[in-house]
């Protein structure tokens, strides 16, 4: 474990491309609320290549948007969804392609600046996975691991919901016989998460409704490899939410241009092996 003077981290980081990027047209969605200038709120997209993510974030972040959920997937031809959000903040940084020790790097590179990774994700396994994140500068302490096995992120979740911290973002990677997670826990005086670890469709689906049914809803999902599903769950006062997980791409797709016409916004989007898991809120 490395320990700086604000945060306990252990290994990953990056090595990669390092740029504020934005991508090809063509695979870009957009939604949510419009702005003056009939510029969207949010901008989301999917299926992208690791250029065209590149070209993405460059557009994007010159037309004052921010990265708000990222996801890579498929090892050996990483893909990359995304969305953004035209809001203001604190400084942020995004890198993309970066092998473990690279996102070390990066993380060790950043957190001396007083910056925190704000969504972590990974596909592949060892050596050889591959990482993109989201730094913003961050006061108070926070937890970053990542290489976690099931067991292992289950029970540094108790011990910082103990110490009032939230899951601010955890990701699945790895393989179906191995899966590895990585996460980061942070200060929040708005209360906690509890989580659930690699649950599959029908598992996942019946937490998902006894959850909703006590008022919860999943803050966070993260699709697995082997179509296996962790998430986040909280009770907040986001307001109208819709969440859905086991999609293919189309339908991904349709269920996006369908809830975008009934004025909601994607907040978060995972996907591995080609399904997809994405969150909704309204306005």
């Amino acid at each position: 474990m490395r320990v700086t003077t604000r945060i306990a981290v252990v290994a990953a980081a990056l090595a990669g491309t390092a740029v504020p990027i934005a991508v090809p047209v063509a695979a870009a969605h957009a939604v949510g609320a419009e702005k003056p200038g009939n510029a969207p709120a949010f901008v989301a997209y999917h299926g992208i290549s690791a250029a065209q993510q590149s070209e993405r974030l460059a557009a994007l972040t010159k037309q004052g948007y921010r990265p708000i959920s990222l996801s890579v997937s498929e090892p050996g031809s990483p893909r990359y969804a995304a969305v953004w959000a035209r809001r203001h903040g604190s400084a942020w940084a995004l890198y993309q392609g970066m092998s473990p020790n690279g996102y070390q790097k990066r993380f060790d590179q950043y957190s001396a600046k007083g910056y925190r990774p704000a969504v972590v994700s990974a596909t592949g396994s060892g050596g050889g996975a591959t990482f993109a994140a989201v730094f913003e500068k961050a006061d108070g302490g926070f937890l970053a691991r990542h290489g976690l096995t099931g067991s292992r992120l289950t029970a540094i979740h108790a011990a910082q919901t103990q110490a009032g911290r939230r899951l601010v973002t955890v990701n699945a990677y790895g393989t179906a016989a191995e899966p590895r997670y990585a996460a980061v826990w942070a200060q929040d005086p708005t209360g906690g998460t509890s989580v659930t670890v690699g649950k599959t469709p029908a598992e996942h689906q019946a937490e998902f409704l006894s959850r909703r049914d006590k008022g919860e809803r999943p803050v966070l999902v993260s699709v697995g490899p082997g179509d296996t599903y962790t998430a986040a769950w909280r009770k907040d006062d986001l307001g109208p939410w819709q969440a859905y997980a086991g999609m293919s791409a189309s339908a991904y797709q349709n269920r996006f241009d369908r809830l975008k016409a009934e004025g909601y916004h994607p907040v978060q989007v995972d996907a591995e092996d080609g399904r997809y898991a994405a969150i909704w809120a309204k306005g």
